[in-house]
């Protein structure tokens, strides 16, 4: 089965043109630099106090203007991006997580992207560290993705927890997006979908929905803790608790990032609804280490138990080099049936982990690891051989 994610999302070589800057980085300088990385399809861009534009571009780090930028230069595109009280936040120590948007000649519509800001040390001074990365818009259809059966079997239950996971950048909105998307484009799905990011990344306004809709709000910007409560440090949770009023029947939260998310979305769970979050995590024994790691010893078998009645699927996805150009989607997922869940219960929480990989190992679940799908990618002479080993050696561990 093809697997591959669609070559027009990655760029495959860079040319070497680079922007010279004509006297100071202004927002129009700023905006034709986004522009050439967008037509270049960088997949991160990064402007740097001190440092030249930077852009990862096919798997490597290129220069997109001629000259570094001035720490004054820089502060101003938090100010261009957040608003004047970025460069205050940042100072206190705090990091930021705007959306931005900017209108290309010649295309339909806005590019949005994902930013984060961050403070740091440069020569004598703070400086700040700002990335950027381009949001598609609009999800992809879930057939672009070419994804498994067992997946697309059990990505909609009727209740519970779904968990897409992997690192930074490896394409779990995509993969999120594109199941909300199949799922409210079904005639008579009738589903209400509250979704709470940081940021919004794809967004369903051309997207047919007959019988649904999704409302999408952006923490931070459309919605925040009153000081003072008890979620003011845990936004997610806040906003999860909020929506239960609401009587979603998808939940869409953008990371279970902490303690009291994790718990957000399990009790939401246990009431019936359907909750998606994703996680840093990769691999499936992995991502219920982490969930279980949250919580004190004295409670964590109790949550334990919860968490595992409502969990239903687990689906780790990362991408790596493609012989030739762009980027492979390698998936490990294990579906979490009633006897599943059973057989996991029957035994002590701390021994989950394990369990999972010798479920996915033996093929005791409906489920696939890494390795092995790494190895079909190897036979198809998609991925190298040092690839391979790469995804494969963390297995040895667990």
């Amino acid at each position: 089965m093809n697997v591959n994610v669609p070559a027009s999302l990655f760029a495959t070589g860079f040319d070497g043109e680079v922007h010279r800057i004509d006297g100071r980085f202004d927002e129009r300088q700023f905006h034709l630099v986004l522009i050439q990385a967008v037509e270049l399809k960088a997949s991160d861009v990064m402007f740097i106090s001190g440092e030249p534009v930077w852009a990862e571009i096919a798997g490597r780090n290129v220069r997109l203007t001629h000259r570094a930028l001035t720490n004054p230069e820089a502060l101003d595109l938090v100010r261009i991006v957040y608003n004047d009280s970025g460069t205050a936040e940042l100072k206190r120590g705090y990091d930021l997580d705007p959306s931005y948007e900017i209108r290309i000649p010649g295309r339909v519509g806005l590019v949005r992207f994902r930013v984060n800001m961050t403070s740091g040390r440069i020569p004598g001074d703070s400086g700040v560290h700002i990335t950027m990365r381009t949001l598609p818009g609009t999800p992809l259809p879930l057939a672009q993705l070419h994804i498994e059966q067992d997946i697309i079997d059990n990505y909609r239950p009727g209740n519970g927890l779904v968990l897409v996971t992997g690192p930074t950048g490896s394409g779990k909105s995509t993969l999120l997006s594109s199941m909300i998307r199949d799922v409210v484009e079904k005639p008579d799905a009738n589903e209400r979908v509250y979704e709470f990011s940081a940021p919004i990344e794809y967004v369903y306004d051309d997207v047919p929905m007959p019988s649904s809709f999704v409302f999408q709000t952006e923490m931070r910007t459309h919605l925040r803790p009153r000081q003072g409560d008890a979620d003011e440090h845990s936004i997610f949770a806040h906003a999860v608790r909020g929506a239960l009023r609401r009587h979603p029947t998808i939940i869409m939260v953008g990371e279970a990032r902490d303690k009291a998310t994790i718990e957000a979305t399990v009790t939401a769970s246990l009431t019936g609804h359907v909750v998606y979050t994703t996680i840093h995590t990769i691999g499936v024994p992995e991502t219920i280490a982490r969930m279980l790691s949250e919580f004190p010893h004295g409670e964590r078998k109790a949550r334990a138990i919860d968490i595992m009645n409502v969990l239903r699927m687990v689906v780790t996805q990362i991408l790596v080099p493609r012989i030739g150009g762009g980027k492979v989607s390698l998936r490990e997922y294990m579906i979490f049936d009633a006897e599943t869940r059973a057989a996991f219960l029957r035994r002590d929480p701390d021994e989950w982990p394990g369990i999972a990989r010798t479920f996915m190992r033996d093929r005791l679940a409906t489920s696939r690891t890494m390795g092995r799908h790494g190895l079909e990618r190897l036979e198809a002479g998609e991925i190298s051989q040092e690839n391979y080993e790469f995804v494969t050696a963390r297995e040895a561990y667990v």
